[in-house]
C-alpha cells in the first residue's frame, strides 16, 4: 500500500509541475526585439544637483572619469568631465533613435566631497524638443554615506502613427 501511495504522490507532483510549466510557457511576454523599428527624436535634458559634483575619484581610469554621466541601453550618450556647482542646471540636447514603448536613462553623478554627511538629490527633467512641459520629471535621492548618486529615469516613447 505504501508503494501505491508513494507512486501516486510522485505522479501528482509530476503532473502539477508539468501543468505549471505549460501554463508558464503560454503566458510568457514577448521580449522586445532589439532590432525593432526605432524612432528618431530630439530631446532636451535638464539636470540639477543639490551638491557640488566632481570627477569620480574611484573610477578605473581617473583621466576618463566624469562628474555626470547619462547612459541609454548601457551606452554613454552624454557626460561632463568637469566640476558642477550645486544648483547649477546642466542642460543637453540629445538626438536619439529610441524604440517605441518604455525606455530609460541611467543618470550617475559623483559628489565632489563624498565624505559630506548630508543626503544628496539630483532633479532630472526630460523634454521633447520644442515642448515646454517635461515628459518626465524625476528626483534621484542618495543617502549621506553614498559616494555616487545613481538612478533611472523611465519614460515612454509613443508608437508611430500608422500610415495608410
Amino acid at each position: 500500500m505504501r508503494i501505491v501511495v508513494a507512486t501516486l504522490a510522485a505522479l501528482i507532483i509530476l503532473g502539477v509541475t508539468w501543468l505549471y510549466q505549460q501554463t508558464l510557457a503560454e503566458n510568457q511576454r514577448p521580449s522586445h526585439d532589439p532590432e525593432a523599428e526605432r524612432i528618431a527624436e530630439s530631446y532636451h535634458l535638464q539636470i540639477t544637483a543639490t551638491f557640488d559634483a566632481g570627477v569620480d575619484p574611484f573610477a578605473e581610469d581617473v583621466s576618463d572619469a566624469a562628474s555626470l554621466s547619462v547612459s541609454y541601453e548601457g551606452k554613454p550618450i552624454y557626460s561632463v568631465n568637469q566640476a558642477i556647482a550645486a544648483g547649477e542646471v546642466t542642460e543637453c540636447d540629445l538626438e536619439l533613435e529610441l524604440r517605441p514603448g518604455k525606455n530609460e536613462f541611467l543618470i550617475q553623478m559623483s559628489p565632489a566631497n563624498a565624505s559630506a554627511a548630508i543626503p544628496k538629490a539630483v532633479q532630472v527633467e526630460l523634454f521633447r524638443r520644442g515642448f515646454d512641459q517635461p515628459m518626465e520629471s524625476r528626483t534621484i535621492w542618495a543617502s549621506a554615506n553614498d559616494s555616487l548618486v545613481v538612478g533611472r529615469v523611465p519614460f515612454e516613447v509613443p508608437e508611430p502613427a500608422a500610415q495608410e
